[in-house]
Parts: structure tokens; C-alpha cells; sequence
């Protein structure tokens, strides 16, 4: 999910592992005495997701015996075509890499026993294991279409659909894949089902449903009404099945696909009194988002999943349904695209998605719990000492350590839009701010996050705190909210802009700079009474401004763009940073010594205010969002993929 408007540095993912170069970082900075050894540090990863993977499948055979796949999330096209294979045997508590052999995005998976499976994927991939997966061996497709399902009735017969009407089968285990004829006029093929070598269905990127009763030499439509996408269909027997699709669609039989009752069709206030969906901020009706998979574990209980953090259930038969997930729970990740389930009995179940999403459950639904660290964007890092801290990002995820980033926890901060930023003015005291206009606010530490009352319904994007009193939020569309009682009212503070607007600092109770889109930079003497252009750099995207006194102040932004002012931003002066990367956030401990980092692994360091920007070495190509310093020794970058990394210093010895 991603928000239009936001910073550059909310817009990617990454993986990062840094060290810092030792001539790059004088732990004193300009004011080390002559001869004194400089203190030697590094970039070290505290905490980062176990999977970078968008998993689009996942399959088991027991309770204990799975596999799920997917492909790399990244930043180019060559790094999201990184195929993934995670394999656990016991039931999901450890997951472990399996060799692929391709670069393809892997879409499904099927095992017939516990040593014989299949996986296809786009570009016509089919690879097969007779080892559990210790070994894949890419078999002859015959197509470069990509393939969205399959279905196995033993370990020699199968079937394979894709794009452009492609069906192939097999008779030998997939040594060889045939073409079937197809009626389906370069449909795009998404769901797969047969209960016997007879008797299957296919549903369609279109709309529509296909049954054959001569094991697939005819095909028939069956009729309905849909007119957009089908993603799945599954049958128990053949009277009674069941099919998803895009706008929430949930189709039922009972007489083989002769009739198919649409289920889930209705209003906003239908599925928020019937199926326990609350409506959300928006016109977007509820039953617009797409459902990708379903599972039955017996003709009565059935979950489905798929676009924010649907998951549903049914114990009727698919008759009614019920969020178990996401939607009215509204829980931290509750919106991260689900696109697999798979249960091997009644209580003992499995979901996959993006970010790396991997949920179990051994009670029906009734709880999940991850079996995986999501790899959830972070955006905003916030440490009110040098113990406790606090990191916020997509999905309302927040995260906090006392003991420096060693180890970080998630707290339930109440909300599932993805979060901007994040200040605390002690400890226990702090806010958060994301999408909608959302201001959430705790007293005890993020033990308990409660929501302030606003009349905003924008991205907010950054938070500034002087004091427990006086704070300052920002926004998409010029937006800019300031509160003189801890944020008990926020007021509309009027600017002369409407760009967005993404970074705000403030060095006391009236002076305080913003910059945006559009190069802007809006600065006021008031406390933001009146807020005035005080410079315009030029349709340039600006991400963040920090100032350490009255007079000196830093600006960074894409295309690596470093900006210093020495007169309180009356003029400024552009640094060379010899980066083309965006950069997204700063932090200086005093007028020489500060960092920036930025896309792609940037790193920059000075310690002479900026006159020479030093390149700290990052052995990664993903991003990084923001950084915070709590002393030249000690600090903390955030980045997307769920990275967070804590510089340490290392002593000579």
C-alpha cells in the first residue's frame, strides 16, 4: 500500500548491511583535540525481516510438512525477479530457503506427498521436486505465458492453466506438458479446480466460469452476471463450490455451477452489519477490494483471503462470512495484502502475503500469529534517550526498544494506516502521525496508543515536539496542524501553499522551517501564526530540514540534493553530495557533524558542516528513510523491508 504524496524514501524497500569506513567518522568531530585517536564505528543490523518476499502461495501436506513461495520485493524489476522457495517441517516454526534455480516470480505450489510437488510461476516456469524440494528441476513448459494454477490428481497426472487460454497437461509427472485446445479466446486463466479426472472448473481474469464432465475435452460457460475478475474456485462435491474474485466477490452453488448466488453482494452498510467490516475513511466502497484465495478444510468451515488483510471465514458452508482478519479487527498489518491459505484440518491453518507475511493459526482463526518478521516499510525513528526508543511504518506497525536497538518489540498502536513519523518528548510520552489525518498519542510508553481528534483527513507525513505541549504536524496538500495542549485540539495553521509537505523542524516555540514538493521552504517567527515562502529552490522534491541554532540549518532531497544555510535560511548554499540517489532524511549533533541518509544504501557523513560529505560503505541497493543520532558514538537508521541499524563504536585496541 502506498500513499500518494508521500516522501521518496516511503516509496521503496530494502535490505541493508553498513560499515562505516574508518577515516569517514571522527568521533569528536571538529572539536578533537590534535593527535587524539579517532573512535572507529560501524553500521551494524539489529533487526531486519526474515523474508523480503511477496508470497503469493502456500501449501502443507501435514500439520507439520509446507512450503510457500513467491519472488523478492525490491526496488527494480531485476531484484522483485528473485524467486523464493520457504520449506519448514515443523509446522511453520522454522523456515528455511530452498534453491529455485529460476528468477521467476513462483505463483503456485501443490505436493502430493511429502516428496513428490510441483511449483509453477510466470514466464512459463514449472519446476518439480522428487525430494521435498532438497532439489528443483525446471521442466519443459512449452510456453513463456505466465501460469496462475494447478491441480494434481497423482504424481503423473496434472494440469497447468495461464495467460492467453494456456492449458497444458501432463500424463508422465511433467517429463512432457501437452497443449489442450482451449475455447477461451486468449482469456487469461486464474482458477483451477477438478474433483476427479472428469469433472473441473476454471475461472477467468474476465469474468467468467468454465466447467468440463470429459476431463477436459469440452468446456461449457456456466452464466453469471460478473463481468470482472475471478481469482478462485474450489468444489467439495459436485453440487457445491464456491469462487472469488475482485469487489469482494463471493459466489456459491449447490447445484454444480448450474445457478451461483452472489453472497457478499450488497452495500457498505451490508457488509459492515453482515460480514463485521467497519467502514473506512473514504468513498472507496467496501466490497470494491479483490479476493485472491480460498481454501475449505470440510463442506461446513472455509477461509478466504486476500486485498487489506482480508480474511474471512465460514462455518455454514460459505452461506455467511465473517472477518477474522483485518477489516472491523483492525489490527497492526491487519491491511497487508493476503493472496494464500491452506488448512489441513478444521483449527490448523496457514495464510501467506506480501512483506513477507506468513500467519498461522491452530484454533480455527479464532487467533493468528506470525510465523515470520513482516518486512513492513519503516519511515520515522524517534529515541527520546539513548536506551528507549521508538520506530514507526506501513500497516500502523510501531516498534520499541529500551535497551539502545538491541532487541525491538511491536506495540498494538490501534490502526492499520501506514504511519509517517514519530516524536517523543520523554520517554514515556510521544505521538505518531499517518494517513486519513491520523494523530495517535500514548502516555505510558506505547503500552497503550490512543487517537486525538482531528478534522484532517490528509497523509500527515512529519511531527515536531518542543515541549509536552507545543507540536506541529505536516502533510499532503499544504497541510500543517499545530496543538498548544499535547495535541487535546489541533488547530489549522494557514500557509501559503498547497504542495505537499514533508519535513518540519523547529528550534524553539516560534522559529520553525517546513519543506515540500515544489522545492519550498516555508518558514515562521510566530509559532507557525504565519508561515511565509522564505525560499524557493525550484520544482525539486524537498524531504527534510533540520536546523541545530538560529542560523544553521541543512536541506536534503532528491536527485541528492544537500542545501546549507549560515544566516537562517535567508540564503543558501548547495553541497556537493556526488550522489544521484534521493536523499530522505538528516540529523546533526552540532554545527560540523551530521549524517544523511538516503536511496540505494546512501550513507553520508561530515563533520565540517557539510563541506565535504564522506560516503559511508552500505553493502546494499535498497533504501534508507530516516536516521537519528544520540551522540556522535551512537545512532539508528531506519529503512524499508523492516531494516533497522545501530552505529556502534569500536575501540581500538
Amino acid at each position: 500500500m502506498f500513499i500518494v504524496g508521500l516522501k521518496p524514501k516511503h516509496h521503496l524497500t530494502c535490505i541493508l548491511v553498513s560499515i562505516l569506513i574508518p577515516f569517514n567518522i571522527l568521533m569528536n568531530g571538529c572539536n578533537s583535540q590534535q593527535g587524539q585517536k579517532p573512535k572507529f564505528g560501524r553500521w551494524e543490523i539489529v533487526r531486519q525481516a526474515d523474508w523480503k518476499t511477496r508470497f503469493y502461495d502456500v501449501f502443507f501436506i501435514d500439520h507439520q510438512t509446507g512450503w510457500a513461495v513467491g519472488n523478492n520485493e525490491g526496488n527494480s524489476i531485476n531484484e522483485e525477479f528473485d524467486s523464493v522457495i520457504a520449506h519448514t517441517s515443523d509446522g511453520g516454526q522454522h523456515w528455511i530457503p530452498q534453491e529455485s534455480g529460476t528468477l521467476y516470480p513462483l505463483r503456485k505450489v501443490w505436493f502430493i506427498d511429502s516428496r513428490n510437488g510441483w511449483i509453477i510461476g510466470e514466464n512459463g516456469t514449472i519446476l518439480k521436486t522428487n525430494d521435498g524440494g532438497n532439489h528443483w528441476h525446471l521442466q519443459e513448459s512449452n510456453t513463456l505465458n505466465n501460469l496462475f494454477d494447478l491441480h494434481f490428481f497423482t504424481d503423473k497426472e496434472g494440469w497447468i492453466i495461464g495467460d492467453y487460454s494456456t492449458i497444458i497437461r501432463t500424463k508422465d509427472g511433467g517429463i512432457t506438458w501437452v497443449d489442450q485446445a482451449s475455447p477461451f479466446k486468449d482469456a487469461s486463466l486464474r482458477g483451477l479446480h477438478f474433483l476427479n479426472q472428469r469433472h473441473g472448473w476454471i475461472v477467468t481474469y474476465e469474468g467468467n466460469i468454465y466447467v468440463t464432465i470429459d476431463g477436459g475435452h469440452s468446456w461449457t460457460n456456466q452464466k453469471t452476471n460478473i463481468r470482472y475478475e475471478l481469482s478462485d474456485v474450489y468444489f467439495v462435491d459436485e453440487n457445491i463450490g464456491w469462487i472469488v474474485g475482485d469487489k469482494r466477490t463471493v459466489l456459491r452453488t449447490t447445484d454444480g455451477g448450474i445457478h451461483w448466488n452472489y453472497i457478499t453482494e450488497g452495500s457498505n452498510q451490508r457488509h459492515e452489519t453482515s460480514y463485521g467490516q467497519k467502514v473506512k475513511t473514504g468513498d472507496e466502497p467496501l466490497h470494491s477490494f479483490i479476493l485472491f484465495d480460498l481454501c475449505f478444510a470440510d463442506q461446513e468451515n472455509g477461509w478466504i483471503v486476500g486485498d487489506m488483510g482480508a480474511l474471512l471465514y465460514t462455518t455454514d458452508g460459505g452461506i455467511t462470512w465473517r472477518h477474522q482478519r483485518g477489516g472491523a479487527t483492525q489490527l497492526p498489518g491487519g491491511d497487508v495484502v493476503l493472496q494464500g491459505v491452506h488448512f489441513v484440518d478444521q483449527k490448523t491453518g496457514w495464510v501467506v502475503g506480501e512483506a513477507g507475511t506468513i500467519l498461522h493459526t491452530g484454533n480455527g482463526g479464532k487467533t493468528w500469529e506470525f510465523q515470520s518478521s513482516p518486512s513492513y516499510l519503516l519511515s520515522g525513528v524517534h529515541f527520546s534517550t539513548s536506551e528507549v526508543g521508538y520506530v514507526v511504518g506501513d500497516r500502523g506497525e510501531i516498534l520499541f526498544t529500551d535497551d539502545g536497538g538491541s532487541s525491538w518489540t511491536s506495540q498494538d498502536s490501534g490502526i492499520m494506516e501506514c504511519c509517517g513519523a514519530t516524536y517523543f518528548v520523554t520517554p514515556k510520552i510521544g505521538w505518531a502521525v499517518a494517513e486519513w489525518g491520523t494523530i495517535i498519542h500514548t502516555k505510558d510508553g506505547g503500552k497503550t496508543w490512543w487517537p486525538q481528534k482531528t478534522d484532517s483527513s490528509k497523509a500527515l507525513l512529519d511531527i515536531f515536539f518542543i515541549d509536552r505541549d507545543t507540536g506541529w504536524v505536516i502533510g499532503n496538500n499544504g497541510e500543517i496542524l499545530s496543538t498548544n495542549n499535547g495535541g487535546k485540539t489541533w488547530e489549522y495553521q494557514d500557509n501559503t501553499t498547497n504542495r505537499d509537505l514533508f519535513g518540519v523542524h523547529f528550534i524553539d516555540s516560534k522559529t520553525g522551517w517546513i519543506v515540500g514538493d515544489g522545492g519550498i521552504l516555508l518558514h515562521t517567527n510566530d509559532g507557525g501564526d504565519n508561515w511565509r515562502l522564505q525560499y524557493h529552490f525550484g520544482e525539486q522534491w524537498l524531504a527534510d530540514v533540520f536546523f541545530v541554532d538560529y542560523l544553521h540549518g541543512w536541506i536534503c532531497g532528491v536527485s541528492g540534493l544537500i542545501y546549507h544555510t549560515s544566516d537562517s535560511g535567508r540564503t543558501w548554499t548547495r553541497q556537493k553530495s556526488h550522489q544521484d540517489n534521493s536523499l530522505n532524511g538528516l540529523f546533526f549533533i552540532n554545527p560540523n557533524e551530521g549524517w544523511v541518509v538516503g536511496g540505494h544504501g546512501t550513507v553520508l557523513h561530515t563533520i565540517d558542516g557539510g563541506k565535504v560529505w564522506r560516503p559511508q560503505q552500505c553493502e546494499t541497493q535498497f533504501n534508507l528513510n530516516a536516521v537519528h543520532m544520540a551522540s556522535p558514538e551512537l545512532g539508528w537508521i531506519i529503512g524499508d523491508l523492516g531494516t533497522i541499524l545501530r552505529h556502534m563504536v569500536i575501540d581500538p585496541i
